[in-house]
């Protein structure tokens, strides 16, 4: 059988990540059955449709819409004005829903500044729907987090962990799972997350504190264990079909105790995401492809500045998702119950961020995850 697959990636800069995508899949036999959806921003270079209309004239299948064909796709679904925020991260959404209109049986997300491997990179991404027999390690069971950065050979003395990972949990070690021998496990792999060379995705903090560069990653691919958590982002990362009526990509900007909270759509999408998967009984593995990550220009104060508020909030929300109990028997009707959920404990929390704007923050995620469903609902 073959199996439909959809990369999608946002991008304001060069186009120097597309080459090496489509070397990829001609060399690994990707090629007929791949859709590459390139969307562009108001930022975007020239340069972008330009490579996208010359990789389309050598027989690859690009999806680069242009900007009045996104927005009239946008009515063409029903999505009101402002639901997808120009220059942010959240326009990947438009992407993942063409990839669902159009039948994908595997999602694909990457940033455009990860460069594709030498290895098979989609045939990776395909252990998406096999059973967690195929991975060489689990977790330890009954510990609640797993740091992928384990797996990470790199030039700092000091734990790195990835973006998202509560600080909570790195403090308190008895929290932490293991990579172990694989024993008897078949559950479905619906979420695949790929690690990354050169530049890891970590926090400003990190950053800006050790700097850390990574030269290698462990080969054995890692399956958690039923309700072991790490965070999921959207560079490098594949899911089933059936997930993504769960994989929304938050929309971020709100005003939080001052501060403008970004830089954590992709770790709130992947913390709802896992909760679903382990609710239907499915697994997340972390492993390969391992795409060399060559990080476009930031300023990292800035950015600490953004994370800031995300840290703050997860450390509060992540316990409550955890210990969550939702209904439904897909992951659509699994994500309702969990935007249910957010609406009824938003006014719960309380502290900080949450009295100055954390609680409205919950409850339009919410309004937004019902929205994204109802549109899901309408074009599948």
């Amino acid at each position: 059988m073959t199996i439909k697959t959809s990369i999608v990636v946002t991008t304001i800069f060069e186009p120097a990540w597309l080459q090496g995508y489509l070397d990829n899949l001609e060399r690994w036999g990707h090629k007929e059955d791949t859709v590459i959806r390139i969307i562009c921003d108001k930022k975007t270079p020239a340069t972008v449709y330009q490579a996208a209309e010359e990789a389309a004239a050598q027989g690859f299948n690009i999806d680069c819409p242009s900007l009045e064909e996104q927005q009239r796709y946008l009515e063409k679904v029903g999505l009101p004005d402002g639901f997808i925020p120009w220059n942010t991260d959240n326009r990947r959404n438009i992407g993942f829903l063409r990839a669902w209109e159009e039948g994908a049986d595997v999602l694909i997300s990457i940033d455009d500044d990860n460069y594709c491997p030498e290895s098979d990179f989609v045939g990776a991404h395909h252990v998406i729907g096999s059973t967690a027999q195929q991975a060489a390690a689990l977790t330890t069971e009954n510990n609640t987090w797993f740091n992928a950065c384990e797996r990470l050979v790199h030039n700092s003395d000091s734990v790195i962990y990835p973006r998202g990972y509560p600080y909570a949990a790195r403090a308190d070690k008895q929290q932490q799972a293991t990579a172990v021998e694989m024993g008897s496990d078949d559950r479905r792999v619906s979420v695949n997350a790929g690690l990354w060379t050169d530049d890891p995705d970590v926090d400003a903090i990190t950053r800006l504190s050790l700097s850390p560069v990574v030269s290698d990653a462990e080969a054995q691919a890692v399956v958690m264990a039923k309700d072991t958590w790490c965070p999921v982002n959207t560079q490098n990362t594949a899911l089933l079909r059936e997930a993504m009526p769960a994989y929304y990509y938050i929309r971020m900007g709100y005003s939080l105790k001052g501060l403008s909270i970004d830089r954590f759509g992709d770790i709130m999408s992947g913390f709802f995401l896992q909760k679903c998967a382990y609710h239907l009984g499915d697994a997340v593995r972390f492993g390969d492809p391992v795409a060399r990550h060559l990080r476009s220009p930031h300023n990292l104060l800035k950015d600490l500045y953004h994370e800031l508020a995300g840290i703050t909030l997860l450390e509060d929300l992540l316990p409550w998702l955890v210990e969550l109990e939702l209904t439904g028997s897909t992951y659509a009707e699994a994500y309702a119950s969990l935007a249910d959920a957010m609406t009824a404990a938003a006014d719960s929390f309380t502290g900080f961020v949450w009295d100055e704007g954390g609680r409205e923050f919950l409850k339009e995620t919410a309004d937004c995850m019902r929205t994204w469903l109802a549109v899901c609902e309408k074009l599948a």
